[in-house]
C-alpha cells in the first residue's frame, strides 16, 4: 500500500451462516478519488460499506489511511467520515442541530471559540445556518441529510463514505448534492466512496466505479468499464438511465441554498 492509496480492500467477504452476502471483493482508492459503488438491489453494496468500516464481521483485509481498520484508534477514526443510508430520528428528540454538532467535536476542539467557528463554518457550507437552533426531530428529510453530512465533515475527514445519501430526495436535490460532493473534492481533496443507483451520475462525477453483485464484477474508470456487456452482467438486463445537468468543467459550482431543493 503506497502513500497515495487511502483505502485498500483485499478479498473481503461477509457471511451470515450459510449465506454469502459478498465474496472476495478487492479494490483500492487513491487520495482524491470519487468512487461510486453500483449494483442491483440485494447486491451487497451496503454490506460492503459496513464491512469496510468494521461494522460487520468479515473475512479479508481492509486498510484505511495505511492501517488495518481493526487497528485504527477512536481518535484516528475522526479522519473517516460516514453517512449511513438511513438514520431513525425520534420526532420529539429535543436536542438541536447546534448541540449535536458541539457533541461531535467536543474532544477535537475543546475550546468553545474553536467549536463555534467550526460549527458556523459547516452550517454555512451546507446552507443550514438557519437550522442551528432547530430540534433534530423537526428537520425534513433533506435537512436531516445536510445535517448528517455536516456532522461527518466537521472533523475534516480524509475519506468520506456515504450509503445512498440522496435516497428520498427529488431529482433537483440529487443534482445539487452531487455538485456539492464534486466541489468538496476539488476544494478540500476529500476522497469519497459512495453507493448510488444512478449510473448517469457515475459517468459525470466519478473517477472510479466499483460494480458489485455479491462479488466484484468490474472496477476502474467509468469510460473504461461501463460497457453494455458489463451492465448486462451486473444487472441481468438493460439499465434505464436519465440525464442530469451539472456545472461545466472549469466553472465554480455552489451548493445553493435558494434553489428550492433538499428541503
Amino acid at each position: 500500500m503506497n502513500n497515495d492509496t487511502i483505502l485498500s480492500v483485499k478479498n473481503l467477504s461477509v457471511r451470515y451462516q450459510d449465506f454469502e452476502a459478498i465474496s472476495n471483493i478487492s479494490f483500492e482508492l487513491k487520495r482524491g478519488d470519487i468512487a461510486i459503488i453500483i449494483g442491483p438491489n440485494g447486491a451487497g453494496k451496503t454490506t460492503l460499506l459496513k464491512a469496510i468500516l468494521d461494522l460487520l464481521p468479515h473475512e479479508g483485509e481492509v486498510r484505511i489511511l495505511g492501517k488495518k481498520i481493526s487497528e485504527i484508534s477512536r481518535e484516528e477514526r475522526a479522519r473517516i467520515g460516514y453517512v449511513s443510508q438511513k438514520v431513525d430520528i425520534i420526532q420529539n428528540f429535543p436536542v438541536t442541530v447546534k448541540e449535536l454538532l458541539e457533541l461531535s467535536i467536543k474532544k477535537t476542539y475543546p475550546k468553545s471559540k474553536e467549536q463555534k467557528m467550526k460549527i458556523e463554518q459547516y452550517l454555512d457550507l451546507l446552507h443550514i445556518s438557519h437550522l442551528a437552533n432547530k430540534a433534530i426531530g423537526e428537520l425534513s428529510g433533506g435537512q436531516q441529510q445536510r445535517f448528517l453530512i455536516a456532522r461527518a465533515l466537521i472533523l475534516s475527514p480524509e475519506i468520506l463514505l456515504l450509503d445512498e445519501p440522496i435516497a428520498g430526495i427529488d431529482i433537483t436535490g440529487e443534482q445539487t448534492f452531487y455538485e456539492f460532493i464534486t466541489c468538496m473534492n476539488k476544494q478540500y481533496g476529500i476522497t469519497t466512496l459512495l453507493v448510488s443507483h444512478d449510473v448517469t451520475v457515475v459517468e459525470k462525477i466519478a473517477s472510479k466505479v466499483i460494480c458489485v453483485n455479491r462479488t466484484l464484477i468490474c472496477e476502474g474508470k467509468p469510460d473504461e468499464v461501463l460497457s453494455e456487456e458489463k451492465f448486462e452482467e451486473l444487472y441481468g438486463r438493460e439499465a434505464s438511465v436519465y440525464k442530469h445537468k451539472f456545472c461545466k468543467e472549469g466553472e465554480p459550482c455552489e451548493f445553493y441554498k435558494d434553489r428550492g431543493d433538499l428541503k
